[in-house]
């Protein structure tokens, strides 16, 4: 240090401009300052975020022009709601023509790897094609809020329209309790009606689960 002190680009910026102000009052012509001229470089893009399969390679689940219906099923490991649908959703998958309908099984829990899914596929009997959405891309097309959750589309000219998000069943009103048998299967309902054509009658119903917005 030799004690000298310099004048900090901010004072100088502002005595420039304060020259500037006085010489255009008196009439004279104020001469350009020259020092550094200072770019506002913006960042480099990011990729687009995406789902992918379990190898890690982005997927698009309504990429098939050839689908009439897609299905996302909303699931996580851990959740004992989850799990417990695990026998409903392979049943309804199974009553569906894979010609039309197109059955996805959809991880949101970025924690979650390939091999505990697989494991969880297995021990659980989960029908359709897994794929991991840990930027929640899935998640905020299909508008839904905890696992397990269905979102269904069909196909409206070139592109996928929601039909219907929410609950698979009433058979869990509430965390802990649950009915023998649902009174209401919205899934099934939704499925029966897009597939018929025509509109469905309730494109909504809260389910009860595992918040997917604590999977961050």
């Amino acid at each position: 240090m030799n004690g000298r002190r310099t004048a900090s680009p901010t004072f100088v910026g502002i005595v420039g401009l304060a020259v500037a102000c006085s010489a255009a009052e008196d009439g004279s012509q104020a001469k350009p300052s020259v020092g550094p001229t200072i770019v506002d470089v913006a960042p480099p893009t990011a990729p687009a975020a995406t789902a992918t399969d379990l190898a890690g390679a982005a997927i698009d689940p309504f990429a098939d022009a050839t689908t009439e219906v897609v299905v996302l099923a909303f699931v996580t490991p851990d959740c004992p709601v989850s799990n417990r649908y695990a026998p409903e959703l392979a049943r309804i998958a199974a009553a569906q023509s894979p010609a039309r309908v197109s059955w996805w099984l959809v991880y949101p829990d970025p924690d979650v790897d390939a091999a505990q899914i697989e494991q969880h596929r297995r021990e659980y009997g989960l029908p359709g094609t897994p794929v991991r959405d840990p930027a929640h891309v899935l998640v905020a097309r299909a508008r839904v809020e905890v696992t397990p959750e269905v979102a269904v589309f069909h196909r409206d000219g070139a592109t996928m329209s929601l039909a219907y998000h929410g609950r698979i069943d009433d058979r869990v009103p509430e965390f802990g309790r649950a009915r023998p048998e649902p009174t209401r299967r919205e899934l099934v309902d939704a499925l029966d009606a897009v597939l018929r054509g025509a509109p469905v009658a309730s494109p909504t119903a809260a389910a009860v689960g595992c918040p997917i917005d604590d999977l961050r």
